[in-house]
């Protein structure tokens, strides 16, 4: 661990409370810890930038809940770098092996040719908060696959991995209307974790999702994903304001009539990434949003605001396929005409 995260150690999220794996309905931060990983090296690969220990239960693939039917690109890849930091704690190598049988599970269902080359596809719908309709990828799950694929490749020294991590990568530079998961974000671009239109722009995917380009930049040497992550980092120090609402982050930009904000587990997961992000790519710009998050969570009536905004926001937008999109306020606002 480097000075930095020491430094930074006061803002990590619930060092001290009870660690789960999901956040339950209300997306509390008490039912979800996910601190800055302890492993993080700012001078090469190490563990992973968030440590997902707390949702890998046992070192055995594949795990219980895993359904092949589902394609849960995400969370597989997650419980795989969580057995990673497992291993790295020095909790055995039987979390080693769980970690290579997950990089391993996603080398076979990553697509082969085509327009989603390198992809892990989605085949549900996506039918609340957002509208995706299958086949459709996520930049998150591309870039935390690859995140994996690479730290398999690293104790494995088997080319597959690398070739497979190289080959995540490829949606990233492809445009959300040809596809892929880019679109853009003022000059520069921002990686979509749901690749809709308009850009919705979630905060926390799109940081998974550069750190996958990082990921492979190290461990394989690859210049252009080097060149992307610093542009795609640039990118997002310049507008990490836009995610500010002055008391509390926002969970996404999508153009609707009410604001969707950061529940307070993935608030004080912003948090942690941009400590994270610190620690690897320092910018002023996201150590002062890191800041400023946190004194927002300091306060009472930041909390209760931001609790009572997320509460509306799901009563206005729920998690209901029937009756998320029926409300006006899941959809931008009308354009007005100027003819």
């Amino acid at each position: 661990m480097t000075d930095d995260v020491d430094s930074s150690a006061e803002l990590s999220w619930d060092e001290g409370a009870e660690r789960r794996g999901y956040p339950g309905f209300f997306s509390s931060a008490r039912g979800l810890s996910l601190p800055v990983g302890s492993h993080v090296r700012s001078d090469g690969l190490g563990g992973y930038y968030i440590d997902f220990s707390v949702k890998a239960g046992t070192p055995r693939w594949p795990p219980e809940w895993l359904d092949p039917a589902e394609h849960a690109h995400v969370v597989t890849a997650q419980w795989g770098l969580g057995c990673y930091e497992r291993y790295l704690r020095g909790e055995g190598e039987a979390w080693l092996t769980a970690a290579v049988d997950t990089a391993d599970h996603l080398l076979r269902e990553q697509e082969r040719g085509g327009a989603r080359d390198g992809g892990w596809s989605h085949h549900k719908p996506k039918s609340h908060t957002y509208r995706l309709t299958p086949p459709w990828l996520s930049a998150m799950a591309q870039g935390e696959g690859a995140s994996l694929l690479v730290r398999a490749h690293a104790v494995t020294n088997d080319d597959r991995f690398a070739e497979a991590a190289r080959r995540a990568l490829g949606p990233l530079a492809v445009p959300t209307a040809e596809g892929g998961v880019r679109s853009s974000l003022g000059p520069g671009f921002f990686l979509e974790e749901y690749p809709t239109d308009p850009p919705s722009h979630v905060l926390n995917g799109g940081i998974f999702a550069l750190w996958g380009y990082r990921d492979v930049a190290l461990a394989l040497g690859d210049e252009e994903a080097h060149r992307e992550f610093e542009r795609g980092v640039d990118t997002l120090a310049q507008n990490v304001g836009r995610w500010d609402t002055g008391s509390w982050s926002r969970y996404d930009l999508f153009p609707r009539r009410v604001d969707n904000v950061a529940s307070s587990a993935y608030h004080v997961l912003h948090i942690n990434q941009l400590l994270a992000m610190q620690l690897i790519a320092p910018h002023p710009e996201l150590a002062a949003a890191a800041e400023r998050f946190a004194a927002y969570r300091r306060s009472r009536p930041n909390r209760m605001r931001a609790f009572a905004r997320k509460a509306l926001f799901r009563v206005l937008v729920p998690r209901n396929r029937l009756l998320a999109h029926r409300t006006p306020f899941a959809h931008p606002p009308a354009r007005r005409s100027t003819g």
